[in-house]
């Protein structure tokens, strides 16, 4: 990143967190043996790091973008290959990032029950090599690597009332066996909400997740927030598809900005950090979807302008 893209990231921002270069297809070799990938990651961490920006680790463990021999073999092998790639990630970052997600998107779509180890992705190479307690594992694996740093559970549509008491059910039994064996910290020290919303996001309840998660007492991150204005699919994902909006989209748009980013200032002694997914239009995995505070022409936008008051005003 450079250029008009990198003034207006240091400008405006204080935390990044990388959409590609820390997942494991980015920085764990093709075939097992080989020698990690660090060039791009280390680039881009000392390129923040030199400007006073903040980076956060994402990912280690996915079912997505992750090659498939780390999945791969006996569940001894598996185990092994899950904890040697934490170890060497956490290891060789240890110091310059101080928080993690360590699991990303464990929990199926339309996880409908409490039991949560009912509701895994069965799909998921992990799931299917280690049952549903490699969350367990990822999470010991990584507080052995690094006991100093955050750590994560990320995932998205955690508004989903259901869904969210998977993941608060999820996340307090791991808590509770790791505090039941007499340690005085939580193993999983917050819940990254994803936040891809669109204008018919219904605000209360992404407070009634906030508040299921402050109750288990762990932080929550907004870990993706973008807005978009129209509902896309996964076909029409990309950069490039951005469009212009007319004016009351675009105030629309704002005024949902706004309710969101007062309620975060409202819960901000629970909230870590908010990260957008994209800053600008065009480069937005959902550009056709204009859904970040900046246009294509890294121009501010109603939306910008709306959580800006948010944050120059007491909510």
């Amino acid at each position: 990143m450079s250029g008009n893209h990198f003034e207006l990231l240091a400008k405006h921002f204080n935390t990044v967190t990388c959409e590609n270069d820390m997942k494991p297809d980015h920085l764990a070799p093709y075939e097992r043996g080989g020698a990690y990938s660090w060039d791009i990651a280390d680039g881009m961490l000392t390129k923040m790091t030199d400007n006073g920006i903040e980076v956060h680790g994402h990912v280690l463990v996915w079912h997505g973008q992750t090659h498939p021999w780390m999945t791969t073999g006996t569940p001894e092998q598996v185990r092994d290959n899950m904890r040697d790639h934490i170890h060497t990630v956490l290891n060789h970052y240890k110091g310059r990032i101080h928080s993690w997600d360590v699991v990303n998107e464990a929990i199926k779509d339309g996880a409908d029950s409490k039991e949560w180890k009912e509701c895994q992705r069965p799909n998921s190479g992990w799931y299917k090599a280690l049952g549903a307690d490699f969350i367990e594992l990822a999470f010991r694996t990584a507080r052995e690597a690094d006991p100093d740093i955050m750590l994560y559970y990320n995932d998205y549509n955690l508004n989903n009332p259901q869904k969210a008491d998977t993941v608060r059910n999820m996340v307090k039994d791991i808590n509770d066996k790791y505090k039941g064996e007499g340690n005085t910290r939580n193993l999983i020290d917050g819940i990254g909400m994803q936040a891809h919303y669109g204008l018919w996001l219904d605000i209360n309840d992404v407070r009634s997740s906030f508040d299921k998660f402050i109750k288990i007492g762990v932080k929550i991150a907004i870990s993706e927030l973008d807005l978009e204005v129209i509902n896309t699919s996964p076909g029409q994902w990309g950069p490039g598809k951005n469009t212009s909006l007319s004016d009351s989209v675009a105030k629309e748009q704002a005024r949902l900005y706004a309710q969101l980013f007062s309620l975060f200032r409202e819960y901000s002694d629970h909230i870590t950090r908010v990260t957008m997914w994209g800053a600008d239009d065009r480069n937005s995995w959902k550009s056709i979807g204009n859904p970040c505070l900046f246009d294509a022409d890294l121009n501010p936008k109603p939306a910008y302008y709306a959580v800006a008051e948010i944050g120059s005003v007491s909510v």
